[in-house]
């Protein structure tokens, strides 16, 4: 991509993708910085607002350093430091009990029975991950209770599925519905999308098998990402890999309920990326996260790579995502239509976004990307951006809001944001998945990624008459509080209640 403005605005114009607006991107607010060892550390996953407090789950550190749930409480007035509450340290299998270990995805709230929820991606009874309920004390001194209220591997053979990586989603019907990556009955297990009914039954059961459509997994495999949910009840979702695009690269995808209530649900593939049969993959490749409504009703994503500036796989090409949308059948069409919102080529707003986007009440995206964003030297280790509505045809313009640079490799810098920013109060909050600490950070480096840092949680002001966010199709039950004082549905990653555009 050019430099020069002019250029580049008649580029993406006539190509149909987002303009980059050259704003300075605002400074973040770092709120909270782990630690490690029995503080926690590497928060991968996205915060969940309920009451005004903060709430989440690091994969490591604890007591057991397999992963712990926390809560972050605001500073009183005049004050700066927020507090921070251990309210669980997963302990995984000991002494004959078995818990979770290493939670990959976020916490969800059931209104109706008042209990946290979430999934661990390995621990349980057999170590191939947990559904896990969090309970709150009867009075704000007591204990907080957590229980293992399913393991993966049950059923025989894995049939069930295992290693969860998404958050849960809370269905209209009060079951929690989620996806496993790995596991299920098809070509050695790649993955399956459940249902748990929580009560005295415990109800689990499959509702799809990923990998039964070809040798290849046309229907796809390996889902990473949060399922979401429509009206109508049907469930919306991505595959990192399968499909019938060049190199398994994944689809987009709809699982709707049988008639009868029973059996296998039914799976319609939405769109399979990298459908042009090229490496360099114009549509975008490898999708990781979940899909949202905006308030138009049209499903907009993200993939990790590819896209029409993109050169190929590493190392020839450094930079490399696409937001996209698909909008539903109309006008005598039959099938979803898949077109590219944005691509990101040069790293000027980040690149290989890793989480889902979330939508506010003027149809606003925003999101995160995993790498890239540096504007003045230095490394770019990730960004926060914003994507306006839409202008005409796909054009959504496209502006940096903050990003994370690391000069001559600083500890002492947030890097690599990874879960969802939630929007509260007129400001956009996350997780970084490392940086930050230098003195304890040693007990946080990571060998595989050459990381260092045990991560933090950031803040992004949006300034005075910030929009409201919406559900975007994630299920929940308002017992928040909201910017107005009225009760409100708690913040969920990627979005909050189930509403306007579904």
């Amino acid at each position: 991509m050019k430099a020069v403005y002019r250029a580049v605005a008649l580029i993406l114009a006539l190509t149909g993708f987002a303009w980059v607006s050259p704003c300075t991107a605002a400074n973040t607010t770092t709120i909270y910085e782990f630690k490690g060892g029995d503080d926690g550390a590497w928060p991968y996953a996205g915060l969940l607002e309920y009451k005004g407090e903060f709430y989440g789950t690091t994969w490591a550190g604890g007591t057991s350093d397999l992963g712990t749930i926390f809560k972050l409480t605001p500073p009183p007035a005049g004050h700066n430091l927020w507090t921070k509450t251990v309210l669980h340290n997963f302990l995984g299998i000991t002494n004959g009990d078995f818990d979770g270990a290493h939670p990959w995805g976020g916490l969800i709230y059931d209104g109706n029975d008042g209990k946290f929820y979430g999934t661990t991606e390995q621990g349980g009874r057999l170590g191939y991950g947990s559904i896990f309920a969090l309970v709150p004390p009867a009075n704000p001194q007591g204990e907080w209770y957590e229980a293992a209220i399913y393991s993966f591997c049950s059923m025989p053979g894995c049939e069930d599925g295992t290693d969860p990586h998404a958050s849960l989603l809370l269905g209209a019907d009060g079951a929690l519905y989620g996806t496993t990556s790995k596991g299920g009955p098809y070509y050695g297990g790649y993955g399956t999308a459940f249902r748990l009914k929580y009560g005295e039954d415990k109800l689990f059961r499959v509702i799809y098998n990923f990998c039964t459509v070809g040798y290849y997994c046309l229907d796809g495999y390996n889902s990473v990402s949060e399922l979401i949910a429509d009206k109508q009840g049907a469930l919306y979702g991505t595959t990192q890999n399968g499909g019938n695009g060049h190199g398994n690269s994944g689809i987009a995808f709809k699982l709707t309920q049988p008639a009868a209530g029973a059996g296998l649900w039914t799976q319609t593939v939405l769109h399979n990326f990298c459908s042009n049969e090229s490496e360099v993959c114009e549509d975008g490749n490898t999708p990781l996260t979940a899909l949202v409504f905006d308030t138009q009703g049209i499903l907009y994503g993200t993939t990790s790579d590819g896209g029409t500036f993109d050169d190929g796989p590493p190392p020839a090409n450094s930079c490399g995502g696409t937001v996209f949308k698909l909008t539903p059948p109309g006008n005598g069409a039959t099938g979803w239509t898949h077109n590219v919102t944005h691509t990101f080529s040069t790293g000027l707003i980040g690149c290989s976004p890793s989480s889902a986007l979330i939508v506010d009440s003027q149809n606003n995206l925003y999101g995160t990307n995993y790498s890239g964003g540096s504007r003045s030297g230095g490394l770019g280790v990730g960004a926060v951006f914003k994507l306006g509505p839409p202008r005409y045809g796909t054009h959504r313009t496209a502006t940096l809001l903050a990003n994370f640079v690391d000069n001559n490799d600083d500890p002492d810098t947030n890097r690599y944001p990874a879960g969802p920013v939630i929007l509260y109060q007129g400001a956009l909050y996350g997780t970084t998945a490392f940086g930050i600490s230098d003195g304890p950070s040693a007990s946080c480096s990571n060998a595989f990624t050459g990381t260092t840092g045990c991560g933090s949680i950031f803040k992004v002001p949006l300034g005075t008459g910030a929009p409201k966010p919406t559900g975007g199709g994630r299920l929940s039950e308002p017992h928040g509080s909201g910017d107005d004082g009225v009760p409100a549905p708690p913040t969920v990653p990627g979005g909050t209640t189930a509403g306007a555009g579904e």
